[in-house]
């Protein structure tokens, strides 16, 4: 039987290869918006305006599409 692949690296991987620019919001409520650089099973790398932040991923919660995060905002 064919092992699943884990939805997580799914999602990051796709993140990833498409460039996407993403809303990453930390379990303090810190927001952070950039491009996924790399990741492996503990951190991730967000490129920020040209800068490399190293997150860890226990203290992320949730990843948002930036342009789905701004249109939201302005249906508002």
């Amino acid at each position: 039987m064919a092992e699943k692949e884990n939805i997580q690296e799914v999602l990051l991987k796709k993140f990833k290869s498409e460039g996407t620019e993403l809303t990453v919001f930390l379990l303090n409520g810190f927001q952070m918006k950039g491009k996924i650089v790399d990741f492996d099973d503990k951190v991730v790398l967000l490129d920020i305006q040209g800068k490399e932040h190293l997150i860890y991923k226990h203290a992320i919660s949730t990843f948002v599409d930036a342009q789905d995060d701004e249109n939201q905002d302005s249906e508002q």
